[in-house]
């Protein structure tokens, strides 16, 4: 009779009903209460790219032990399991993307299957984050603008005999990063980012409002755009953060702290490569094409999809 009540109590249990007692096999399992997430804040924006997920501690009238699962995603219909059967209220949550609208639930789970769920709670990641080149130790900072990812400093990268620092003094690179020709431009990325194409820029041109009608225009000195120039340079808010890194011709310098020249990775049926050129206290994005010999200019990068 001993083995039967067991049996019994096990098939009760998957029905919901638990047998807390082998002699007692009626008695209700209860759920533990709702765990309630503390951190981080629902709806919060500007989240760190790590967070640490809290929540308090559920309690069960029939004193069961108690663990928890913890759920997240970005579709806040299909989450995923992250962290499961743990004992303790808090979770660190790395690695997470710029941007990004996160949803979390933590479930409450006792030792009979009851189980209880906190609300579902969003927070968004900030825009802004870095990337470190692992082959000279280089720190950057970066930034989402749309769906795309830039550094928001210039390249710092050596690359022997086709960079150099503003004025050969290497504190200017702190700064304004180095200048580069094209074919030192063509291998100086590292391993996810790559040279924009003009394609990429006008994408970042239109994310900041330049319209579709400038989009295309081409001109050293055509005006594009209304503002986006101001917003792309230092202190503009787009968070880009362009100084006037100036250019080198020759051996040459030139236009330190007053204008940026930029390579750009598309090139027309000639050879000549597509440039970008910000100007102090200028609103427009200048875009034209020049010959690829003769020039050091800037390079800022962008990530790979």
């Amino acid at each position: 009779m001993r083995s039967i009540s067991i049996i019994s109590c096990i098939i009760i249990s998957m029905l919901i009903v638990s047998c807390k007692k082998e002699n007692n096999p009626e008695q209700v399992n209860h759920a533990p209460s709702i765990p309630v997430i503390s951190s981080p804040i629902d709806n919060s924006t500007d989240q760190g790219l790590s967070i640490l997920i809290e929540w308090s501690a559920a309690t069960d009238e029939d004193n069961d032990n108690i663990t928890y699962n913890v759920y997240t995603g970005t579709n806040e219909n299909n989450l995923s399991l992250i962290s499961g059967n743990q004992s303790g209220t808090s979770y660190n949550y790395n690695n997470l993307n710029l941007l990004t609208t996160y949803f979390i639930k933590v479930e409450a789970i006792d030792e009979y299957n009851a189980n209880s769920e906190s609300d579902l709670i969003q927070f968004t990641t900030t825009k802004f984050g870095s990337f470190t080149d692992s082959r000279d130790a280089n720190t950057y900072g970066t930034v989402k603008i749309g769906n795309q990812i830039w550094m928001t400093e210039n390249l710092r990268y050596d690359v022997s005999n086709q960079s150099w620092d503003y004025n050969n003094d290497p504190s200017n690179s702190n700064t304004y990063g180095k200048l580069y020709t094209w074919s030192g431009a063509a291998s100086a990325a590292p391993a996810g980012w790559h040279l924009p194409t003009d394609d990429e820029w006008k994408t970042l041109e239109a994310s900041l409002g330049m319209s579709a009608s400038d989009l295309d225009l081409s001109g050293y000195s055509i005006i594009r755009g209304t503002d986006q120039g101001t917003q792309l340079q230092a202190g503009g808010g787009s968070g880009m953060e362009f100084h006037p890194s100036g250019y080198r011709s020759g051996t040459s310098y030139f236009a330190l702290g007053n204008r940026t020249y930029l390579w750009v990775n598309t090139t027309i049926s000639n050879g000549d490569p597509f440039r970008r050129r910000l100007v102090i206290n200028d609103g427009s994005v200048y875009r034209f094409t020049n010959p690829q010999a003769g020039f050091a200019i800037s390079i800022r990068l962008i990530k790979d999809e």
